[in-house]
């Protein structure tokens, strides 16, 4: 742990023991155990992993004049003769979570979350995977500050800190989430924290809202309260979005590229994001207004040098020049341009102009006879291949920076009014909108230069609780429309989609997508079935319904599944995840 973090903490216990000496103190103690497992509905693999590469066992079926037409005799394998893999699940892992309610006084309360994973190696990938440990903290193996990992278990501390409340005064001192906003599926005013990817994606239940996901981070939250308006404001310590490591069961990167993360996190593990938020009503109007400065912790990437010395087969020092480029020779690497091509489609990265960047950022790659080839496909497709086949394989190597920005949002909310029991008596509307100026994005070159754009995002939320049947309880709906001017979902510049085999990516306008979720109880609360959709304009969606039975308050039993679609073509934010339709099963004990 950082000095910062440690003063941090320290602070909060004494402030805890302080509290504790001049009152008796109240703490509640409640959790669960939980087993989680996701089968597959189909034989899919993640095809960014080494074991089920698109490629493995094919034969390269691009011809290539450099060298004679013999690019038909290259296979695609991985290093230790294994084929495809052959998996029955995506995920599966034990948790438990212990919470801590503290009760000092009037005015001093305080929470704790105690959360252990154990994720077994029953997942067939290449080498042993490293589900949880990544470069930041504790050693360059934990995602956040109070977090210990190893490769299959983590064991961490996502809520712990004491609020404070004294009229119209209120202040959270510790490691929290900061939760904004209220879309489903959308996070448009929710930035102040990003995501944990490393458990179960973003395919656990939607309902959750990214309760899981969030990470947490040491800070200070506070507000105070003015009549019918609240002014709140926040510091927290900067903690990176937390991406799957490669050849894990939901890797994002392809394992034909080696991820750098330390040096960009390195540069940026001080810092301190800010915010403020307003909110009120104006008559019968609900408005709210929001200000960030932040890094942005999902970052950019772009090219780096491999820094791996490692002679092409037949020419002796080679590798002095090659360590200067983005790449290193061996079979884990990329095989032919059918397969760089098909790659970059997927990915959403423009395959020629990033074999561009590769060679004329880097001044080593021409000593290896590398060269510019413009916006030709046809002599790109060729000078992969030549290389590929040269070198039995290359990996690439890209790098993970971060870049701060400013955020400016504003939130309205409206409840209608109408004939008592009608369908839009009580409907609730929402609308939020940000705006980013100058934010950053991964360029689809992969070029040392990022892009730069403003970007528009925002939402528009129809919610209702409505009474079908007396026999029922009300039954929750929400209907979303998402729009952003830039990006998807994921945050991949719109300008890289629609690149193929065949061609480069046309890009897209804008990213335009619908949500739905219905909840409905039975009687006795003992049931409760759901449906969430997400659907991408494009052609892509995501499916999801879920039981959940509870019997009592010690067991609970859910089942749902993800249904993932897309119509192809490269340009909706779902065809990379179309091969993780899965079964959902959680069987939780609480006490």
């Amino acid at each position: 742990m950082t000095k910062r973090t440690i003063a941090l903490c320290g602070a909060a216990l004494l402030t805890l023991q302080q509290a504790a000496s001049v009152s008796a103190v109240e703490i509640d103690i409640q959790g669960f155990i939980r087993a989680e497992l996701a089968p597959k509905l189909t034989s899919d693999e993640n095809p960014f992993n080494q074991n089920s590469n698109l490629f493995n066992g094919r034969l390269a079926n691009r011809d290539s004049s450099l060298l004679g037409g013999a690019a038909d005799t290259v296979i695609r394998g991985v290093p230790d003769g294994s084929g495809d893999a052959n998996n029955w699940h995506n995920y599966f892992a034990m948790r438990t979570e212990i919470d801590f309610n503290a009760y000092f006084n009037d005015k001093w309360t305080g929470y704790a979350k105690v959360r252990g994973m154990y994720q077994p190696d029953t997942y067939d990938s290449f080498g042993d995977p490293n589900f949880y440990e990544v470069p930041f903290f504790n050693g360059n193996s934990s995602g956040s500050r109070l977090e210990l990992a190893g490769s299959d278990y983590m064991l961490d501390l996502p809520a712990f800190y004491l609020d404070y409340a004294d009229g119209p005064l209120w202040l959270r001192i510790g490691n929290q989430q900061i939760a904004w906003g209220e879309s489903l599926f959308f996070r448009v005013l929710d930035v102040p924290n990003g995501l944990d990817l490393r458990r179960h994606l973003i395919l656990d239940l939607v309902a959750e809202e990214f309760a899981d996901e969030r990470v947490s981070a040491p800070g200070i939250r506070g507000s105070v309260r003015a009549g019918n308006w609240e002014f709140e404001a926040f510091a927290q310590m900067f903690n990176p979005s937390i991406i799957p490591n490669e050849n894990t069961p939901y890797n994002l990167i392809p394992s034909q590229f080696v991820v750098q993360q330390e040096q960009g996190f390195n540069e940026v593990k001080d810092d301190i994001n800010f915010g403020a938020r307003i909110q009120g009503q104006f008559g019968d109007l609900g408005m709210q207004f929001i200000a960030v400065r932040r890094t942005n912790p999902d970052g950019v990437f772009r090219w780096t040098t491999s820094n791996v010395n490692g002679d092409l087969p037949g020419i002796p020092g080679s590798g002095l020049a090659l360590q200067a480029t983005p790449f290193e020779v061996g079979n884990q690497g990329v095989l032919s341009a059918e397969e760089w091509f098909t790659y970059a489609g997927i990915t959403r990265l423009d395959g020629v102009q990033a074999l561009n960047r590769a060679i004329g950022e880097f001044p080593a790659s021409a000593l290896l006879g590398a060269f510019e080839v413009g916006d030709s496909f046809e002599l790109a497709s060729q000078e992969l291949d030549l290389f590929f086949q040269l070198s039995g394989g290359l990996r690439g190597h890209i790098e993970r920076r971060y870049r701060e920005e400013d955020i400016f949002g504003v939130g309205a909310n409206y409840i209608l009014s109408a004939e008592p029991g009608s369908f839009l008596d009580q409907l609730v509307v929402r609308g939020e909108v940000t705006f980013t100026p100058d934010k950053t994005f991964t360029s689809p070159d992969l070029a040392q230069d990022f892009l730069v754009e403003d970007e528009w995002a925002g939402s528009l939320v129809l919610e209702k609780y409505h009474r079908f049947s007396n026999d029922f309880p009300a039954t929750f709906m929400v209907l979303q429309y998402l729009y952003k001017s830039e990006s998807d979902l994921a945050g991949r510049h719109l300008s890289g989609f629609g690149g193929s085999i065949n061609n480069g990516p046309t890009g897209e306008d804008n990213f335009q997508a619908v949500a739905f979720a219905v909840q409905q109880a039975f009687p006795n609360l003992v049931w409760r079935v759901d449906l969430s959709v997400l659907y991408d304009l494009n052609g892509g969606s995501l499916i999801q319904p879920n039981v959940r039975w509870k019997p009592n308050n010690d067991y609970t039993v859910e089942v749902f599944a993800n249904i993932i679609t897309s119509d192809g073509g490269n340009n909706d934010i779902f065809e990379p995840l179309e091969w993780a339709d899965e079964l959902g099963i959680r069987l939780t004990w609480q006490f």
